[in-house]
């Protein structure tokens, strides 16, 4: 007997993400039918980007990670950087992963009922890994350079136009 399955199982989007990875050349694995790793260059580093499904809340997770060596004394001017840069962002949100030392970005996209289609997915993960290279820089200000972190995110808000 055929087990019955369900609309969210039906549509799993990380088939589109996969699609999606491929057509960018980017580097990737499927750990499982729920899961795909990406590995790709990024401005600052090695970018780590994962999605996962979730059918029970039907939620498809985005994460975009680079390390971030943090200092001892620069956790207070992590946890402020976090803020800041989290109120400059429209979608996702940063944290930081203590245990693998990385900076993250991470949105989730409730899919109950419906299908991930192609153009949202494409803007969150050009949002994560585009989110990564805009801020490293603030982070590593904040962190090692001495800038305080409202002024190291106000700097990474500048969109330089042009070439010099």
């Amino acid at each position: 007997m055929f087990k019955q399955r369900t609309f969210a199982e039906a549509l799993n989007p990380i088939d589109l993400v996969e699609d999606i990875v491929r057509a960018w050349d980017w580097a990737y694995s499927r750990d499982d039918s729920r899961t795909l790793t990406a590995e790709l260059q990024g401005g600052w580093g090695e970018t780590s980007v994962c999605a996962a499904w979730h059918m029970r809340p039907a939620v498809m997770q985005i994460a975009a990670a680079c390390r971030l060596p943090v200092p001892v004394e620069g956790r207070n001017a992590l946890l402020e950087m976090l803020a800041h840069a989290n109120d400059m962002l429209e979608i996702g949100h940063f944290c930081f992963e203590r245990d693998a030392g990385a900076l993250c970005f991470r949105h989730a996209i409730p899919l109950r009922g419906v299908s991930a289609s192609r153009e949202p997915v494409e803007d969150i993960l050009l949002a994560a890994t585009s989110g990564l290279d805009q801020f490293y820089p603030a982070f590593q200000h904040a962190l090692w350079g001495g800038k305080s972190p409202a002024k190291a995110v106000a700097a990474a808000m500048i969109h330089p136009m042009g070439e010099a």
